[in-house]
């Protein structure tokens, strides 16, 4: 303006060049994953950024199975095709790119291109990103989407992995909680125990002549027995011994469990079939601290297994580099409301269970930094799965 009168315009514009844009997406990707979030939220995000500022029709995210190291598909947008189709035909391209560890690209029917990335950190293997992209989409921007998308898939691991160590902090700092209070109340319960055990004992010495007397006493002393067992394995469970590592043969742990249940799997009439992890391998571990984990884990199948029934037992080591343990029973199925629940202090599916045994259990696998699961179906029966690292001792 000159004075009152206006006399022009002025404009002011900004290039907006691929690379800035590539820029932007970065720094904005960035910034959305810095923060510690959840596994669900940072895949959303990431498939917001990439859908939004790459110009891409869609996305699709697999994440290795802890268990199984087999890829997952665990996020998806703007594909077209149904889960299973999608994963049938781009499950060679992932392996492909977590193999080369790069980019691979690859021409699709309507003459469009993905792209897919491999997700990696210093944990092993964590997924694949892949980017579909449109005709019209290209371009000479190729190498610089292919620069993004492998440093996305970059950002998006180590936000996992961060989201992955935060829950399992968690879950060990709730353990370490309800240990304590475990060993407190086990504490207490002790000395009254043993005082009704005496008082049961002495009463039934006094009148040792009357059958009522006697049948009630028994009852008294059958369920100070229980509660004793339970007070026990409370005790374990909250004043745990530290785990003291060494190289095993976790096959080698099997085979001292099972023959020393070999009396409790003939009076079943149980047959055990079992498969071996060939080559045999070595693992860091406590090994009485994990053959109490197998042992467990037989006894649950032997009990729920029908009498005269099959246990099959297979053991192998994983592509992901972990020695992983199936064990499972054609027994009743699991009702799948109380599934997520079996490894809870306190909750048992077995009549006169405690529900200390499987949560020890999980304790002790997640010292050996490995992970146990239970899968369980009325077609399929129940299964309960252990892996752990094969890695050497510091």
């Amino acid at each position: 303006r000159d004075g009152p009168a206006l006399v022009g315009f002025v404009f002011s514009g900004v290039d907006i060049t691929p690379s800035h844009r590539a820029a932007a997406v970065l720094i904005d990707t960035g910034m959305a994953l810095a923060r510690t979030i959840s596994v669900g939220r940072a895949l959303a995000e990431v498939s917001l950024q990439l859908r939004r500022s790459l110009v891409a029709d869609g996305v699709a995210i697999a994440l290795a199975n802890d268990d199984t190291a087999e890829l997952q598909l665990a996020h998806v947008s703007g594909m077209s095709e149904e889960s299973a189709a999608l994963v049938s035909r781009l499950a060679p391209v992932w392996l492909e790119a977590l193999a080369t560890g790069e980019v691979v690209t690859t021409a699709t029917a309507d003459d469009g291109l993905e792209l897919t990335a491999p997700m990696t950190s210093s944990e092993g293997v964590i997924g694949a990103i892949t980017l579909s992209l449109s005709r019209a989409t290209r371009s000479t921007r190729m190498a610089e989407l292919r620069r993004v998308l492998a440093t996305i898939s970059a950002e998006t691991a180590a936000a996992i992995d961060r989201a992955w160590l935060v829950e399992r902090v968690g879950h060990k700092r709730r353990l370490e909680a309800i240990g304590e209070v475990s060993a407190g109340v086990a504490h207490e319960l002790r000395n009254p125990l043993f005082g009704i055990s005496s008082a049961a004992q002495l009463l039934r010495f006094r009148v040792s002549n009357d059958p009522v007397v006697e049948k009630n006493v028994g009852r008294i002393l059958r369920e100070v027995e229980r509660l004793n067992s339970m007070v026990t394995a409370l005790l374990e469970f909250g004043r745990p011994h530290p785990i003291d590592l060494a190289p095993v043969d976790p096959d080698r742990l099997w085979d001292e469990v099972i023959e020393s249940q070999r009396g409790l799997l003939e009076s079943r009439g149980l047959t055990l079939r079992r498969t071996r992890a060939v080559p045999a391998t070595s693992c860091a571990l406590d090994a009485p601290q994990f053959s109490q984990v197998l042992l467990n884990l037989l006894l649950n199948a032997a009990q729920a297994a029908p009498h005269g029934g099959e246990i099959t037992l297979a053991t192998t080591v994983s592509v992901g580099g972990g020695w992983r343990s199936r064990l499972h029973n054609g027994g009743a199925a699991i009702p799948s409301e109380d599934l997520p629940r079996v490894f809870e202090m306190f909750f048992s599916t077995r009549t006169g269970g405690t529900g200390i045994g499987l949560a020890l259990c999980q304790r002790i696998v997640d010292e050996h930094g490995g992970t146990i699961s239970l899968d369980s179906s009325p077609a399929q029966g129940t299964s309960a799965t252990v892996t752990i690292p094969v890695t050497p001792v510091a």
